[in-house]
């Protein structure tokens, strides 16, 4: 499973280090203080990106954390696997997201790691370091894309739309009041019959 928690953009550049050093185990389970930047709420909060089972993928999920944003030019996030979890001892538990996208936070991709620990904080930041991670950025110029593309399917699907409309309406049959000028034959014979049936009547 690959998981993504947002992180500080002041530190990207120490994450970016240690992909470059050697791995070793000079601090084994245990990390800078610095590294701590980032991940010191209570509950920290992860997300499910793998995409399994038609989950949202990781752009939706980030489209969905900066759709509250205001003021912003960039996000920096860390992608990492599950066994990075696992290995620190720690478990995950789902709850609902708290972005303004209701279809993402209620998708089962939103996890919490509940009562973590400094030390336990220090050990899981030693195996995600490791291991596999990555660090990525989100931009706002990314962000505004996903908008104008959007955009740009709705409108091209309406006008499609709005053709078939038009052809529709010029081929819709007449109107009921049309239909009543336009008589059938067989009704017109039948009151031509009544009415020289009644001339006779009056004759005799």
């Amino acid at each position: 499973m690959d998981l993504l928690r947002q992180i500080e953009n002041e530190i990207k550049p120490a994450w970016d280090n240690l992909r470059s050093k050697k791995k070793d185990n000079d601090m084994f389970e245990d990390c800078e203080p610095n590294m701590l930047i980032g991940w010191t709420d209570k509950n920290p909060s992860i997300w499910d990106v793998s995409g399994d089972n038609g989950k949202p993928k990781l752009e939706k999920i980030l489209f969905a954390l900066c759709r509250r944003k205001k003021q912003w030019d960039k996000i920096t996030y860390i992608k990492f696997k599950k066994f990075s979890i696992e290995k620190a001892g720690l478990g995950l538990t789902c709850t609902n997201g708290n972005t303004s996208d209701p279809r993402i936070d209620t998708s089962n991709t939103h996890y919490e790691i509940r009562e973590i620990t400094a030390k336990q904080l220090c050990t899981l930041i030693y195996y995600i370091s490791i291991d596999e991670f990555e660090i990525g950025i989100f931009k706002k110029a990314d962000y505004d894309k996903i908008l104008l593309d959007a955009y740009e399917k709705t409108q091209s699907s309406q006008v499609p739309q709005s053709r078939t409309s038009s052809i529709l309406e010029a081929s819709i049959p007449a109107t009921s009041a049309t239909k009543n000028k336009e008589e059938k034959p067989e009704i017109r014979t039948e009151k031509k019959i009544m009415n020289k049936a009644d001339s006779d009547t009056t004759r005799q």
